[in-house]
């Protein structure tokens, strides 16, 4: 599970924790997932800190957490970072580089060194975080937009290549969702018109909640949803019917 410490990934871990399941929250930040990882009863969570788009960092993680459970059932990419509304002309190179190695390369990594303990597990469920952005080209900028339109990419072959030996893929797409890494967006301040005008346009009126993206996925972690791979999951209280 990564991206563990804040937003949705601490409420997907919130979620499967509350339905049994024992969970390995990996995150950069190891001073927020210690202190996210305290309100979970101990022995049901295991903190693990690193950099998703570091591959050793992500190979070692994938493997203490196999060792320390004997067995990996399910991964969960939701790990993270946005960018803003530059123009493509002027993203700087840097800033494409890490969206890119984050939201994209991440997955990939936690993916491939997973998919030999899913495999060897019987099978398993991959859930990717990818975003509305990853539907339509006006919920992010250049790199993010990219990003997360390759992760669907990468989430339907996944589920192409690996479909016949139990492992199943499926992405979420969230719209507005209130988390920590937006809050400056929800205040009542002239800039974030724009915003609160668009989550005002949906169809349901608000922001989602983190809360309500974790059911989701813990849907598509379990055995209800066992005859679903390759599919891609909206969850943005209408956005992309507009």
């Amino acid at each position: 599970m990564t991206g563990a410490a804040s937003g949705i990934g601490r409420a997907v871990v919130r979620e499967l924790v509350g339905r049994g399941v024992r969970v390995a929250g990996l995150d950069s930040d190891g001073e927020a997932l210690t202190a996210a990882m305290r309100s979970f009863p101990k022995g049901r969570v295991t903190s693990l800190v690193a950099d998703v788009s570091d591959a050793g960092q992500v190979e070692q993680a994938v493997d203490r957490t196999a060792d320390a459970f004997g067995r990996l059932d399910v991964v969960c990419n939701v790990a993270g970072v946005v960018d803003d509304a530059t123009p493509t002309h002027q993203v700087p190179l840097d800033q494409w580089h890490r969206v890119v190695a984050v939201d994209l390369t991440g997955p990939f990594l936690v993916t491939r060194s997973a998919l030999p303990h899913l495999l060897a597990s019987g099978g398993g469920s991959i859930v990717n975080m990818a975003s509305s952005a990853g539907l339509f080209a006006a919920g992010g900028g250049s790199s993010y937009t990219a990003a997360k339109h390759g992760l669907v990419g990468l989430t339907r072959r996944v589920a192409l290549e690996y479909g016949d030996r139990g492992v199943r893929a499926n992405a979420v797409c969230p719209g507005y969702i209130a988390t920590e890494l937006n809050a400056s967006y929800r205040t009542p301040e002239p800039a974030n018109e724009p915003v609160a005008g668009a989550v005002a346009a949906t169809p349901a009126g608000r922001w989602g909640t983190p809360e309500e993206v974790a059911t989701l996925v813990a849907f598509l972690a379990g055995d209800d949803s066992r005859f679903i791979t390759g599919s891609v999951y909206t969850i943005d209280g209408g956005l992309l019917i507009r």
